[in-house]
């Protein structure tokens, strides 16, 4: 039994990682001794184990004083609520949990967006404020330097001048907190491979996420379709998770428009928080699906299998993709909805009895020949489901979660730090002594 710090978002968090940790948790705390630390104004302890105490992460260095953790464990992902954990990494090397290989997007945010560069934006005409907001931007421009030393300057002068987006997807940012750390777990393979193809030396393991089949009442789906004015002979084509511009809900509400055109009585159930309804209502309006669509907003986790269950055919795309295993897409299966996903290599190892796969170079058109095809065959629509929560049950139960994470733990513990910190940029803090 180790005793472990585990750093990471919790609930009421706007990040899916939030409800992983506590799931994760769960699994941990009947072998371990754990302490969590976050980064927030409250906490939603609901769901975590009732020995787990939590700490604000500034805490943490009194913690340690008192009695020295085996292990600290950071769950970081490509968001705003994982900022606190770059110091830790780097100061306390340990088990580094990257749910997205892209980390290009938080960590630019940080430095681009910091108070120091948003006063000066606000007062241009101050010295001071200036030298301020050019030591962030001087921070940004040492991390992308030590990660792409022949594109740095390009690339950093790419990333300030022009609006394009897809250009942190292909410089991820990564190297620096897998580097600093003892070892790093992920989800997938590709995420594996991509790690090991820049840096051969990190310790690398696989971690599997824990997902499980929620059981939903016959007469809970039936109340909420009648709530929401859902005809029993109308196809629910759904949605699930924040819906972003990434998840190609323009391509999703194109291929139903289609399809209703084409004469399938169709709604349109988008679940998930919305960062800007009223431009997606618009949209929805152009393509004469005001009527048809259904939006939901963030709804309780607790509710979310219900809404999954009440939908016919799951349609589930990714561009462009930061490469993570997508908890909202193993949900979706565990439940046993039959889900049209995006081609995606990082999502190869789900076997192909179990999902439609999406040709990503004719998206639309993929997703509109299978909603034709699986509203007008429910046995296919039956069959598709079963196996989704077959795999969901085999690939991704508590038991594995824990064996993953078991063997990840004891690799990280037994790990050196690495080595390789003389020429890291000068704003990153060096392991404490004690954790070199």
């Amino acid at each position: 039994m180790a005793r472990l710090a585990f750093f990471s978002p919790l609930p009421p968090a706007a990040t899916g990682i939030a409800d992983y940790s506590v799931d994760v948790l769960q699994i941990l705390a009947s072998c371990h001794v754990i302490d969590v630390f976050h980064d927030q104004e409250a906490v939603d302890s609901t769901g975590l184990p009732p020995s787990c105490r939590i700490y604000r992460s500034r805490e943490f260095e009194e913690r340690q004083s008192l009695r020295r953790y085996d292990l600290a464990i950071y769950q970081m992902g490509n968001g705003a609520a994982h900022a606190f954990l770059y110091p830790l990494v780097a100061r306390r090397p340990g088990l580094l949990v990257l749910h997205d290989l892209v980390l290009h997007h938080s960590r630019a945010r940080t430095f681009l967006e910091s108070g120091e560069a948003l006063a000066y934006s606000r007062d241009p005409s101050n010295a001071a404020l200036r030298e301020a907001a050019l030591t962030q931007l001087e921070r940004y421009h040492e991390e992308v330097g030590y990660s792409y030393p022949q594109q740095a300057r390009r690339l950093a002068s790419a990333q300030l001048e022009t609006v394009g987006e897809l250009l942190p997807y292909a410089y991820p940012l990564f190297r620096l907190p897998v580097e600093a750390s003892r070892a790093t777990a992920v989800h997938n393979g590709f995420m594996a491979r991509a790690i090991r193809e820049e840096l051969p030396g990190a310790a690398i393991a696989r971690v599997t996420m824990p997902m499980a089949r929620v059981p939903v009442a016959p007469d809970a789906i039936a109340r909420l379709r009648a709530r929401h004015g859902i005809a029993a002979d109308e196809i629910v084509v759904g949605s699930f998770g924040l819906l972003t511009r990434e998840k190609q809900i323009d391509v999703v509400a194109r291929a139903a428009a289609r399809a209703v055109a084409l004469g399938t009585r169709l709604r349109l159930l988008l679940v998930g928080p919305l960062p800007d309804a009223a431009t997606l209502w618009a949209r929805l309006t152009e393509l004469g699906l005001r009527d048809a669509a259904i939006l939901t907003g963030r709804v309780p986790l607790a509710e979310l299998p219900v809404y999954v269950e009440a939908t016919d055919i799951v349609v589930h795309l990714r561009y462009p993709t930061a490469r993570e295993t997508s908890a909202a897409l193993l949900r979706v299966l565990a439940q046993g909805r039959p889900t049209v996903m995006s081609d995606l290599e990082n999502l190869a190892e789900i076997p192909d009895d179990a999902v439609v796969r999406a040709d990503v170079t004719d998206e639309e058109g993929d997703v509109l020949r299978s909603i034709l095809r699986l509203a007008a065959a429910p046995g296919e629509r039956e069959r598709l489901g079963r196996s989704a929560a077959s795999f969901v049950t085999r690939q991704h139960s508590a038991e594995r979660c824990l064996a993953t994470y078991q063997a990840a733990i004891e690799a990280a513990i037994s790990a050196e730090p690495s080595a390789s910190r003389a020429n890291w940029p000068s704003h990153w803090p060096r392991p404490d002594r004690e954790s070199s």
